[in-house]
């Protein structure tokens, strides 16, 4: 394929790619506005991590994606492309959650490394 093809393609399946992550999105925050809500609520229930539950999710569409490049044939009645399509969502989703909890674990250093003087001593 060439290259400026790739690109084409690949921005038409980036746009399919993102109007599957709205469609599919309202089902996966619960009715909430936390994107990672469904991964949070499944952690929390199984006493996991919010990445290990986006980690399960994605690999269950690497397994299809697996099967399909060992056998050449799509075992379900998604197409192989929808499954790569769903994955790259997942991938997007769990780099979400590393982001927010960096964010958070940032937070709480800055919040830690403030230090207040009290009575002559240093309290964190």
């Amino acid at each position: 394929m060439k290259v400026p093809d790739f690109i084409k393609w690949a921005e038409e399946v980036q746009s399919r790619e993102n109007k599957i992550m709205l469609l599919k999105g309202e089902e996966y925050t619960v009715s909430d506005e936390d994107k990672f809500k469904n991964f949070k609520s499944i952690a929390e229930r199984t006493d996991s991590t919010t990445e290990k539950v986006a980690l399960i999710y994605l690999l269950k569409h690497m397994d299809s994606i697996r099967n399909y490049v060992l056998h050449g044939k799509e075992a379900s009645d998604e197409p192989i492309m929808g499954r790569i399509m769903d994955a790259r969502n997942y991938l997007l989703l769990l780099g979400g959650i590393i982001y927010e909890g960096s964010q958070v674990r940032k937070r709480m250093d800055d919040f830690n490394k403030v230090v207040e003087v009290f009575d002559g001593e240093l309290v964190r």
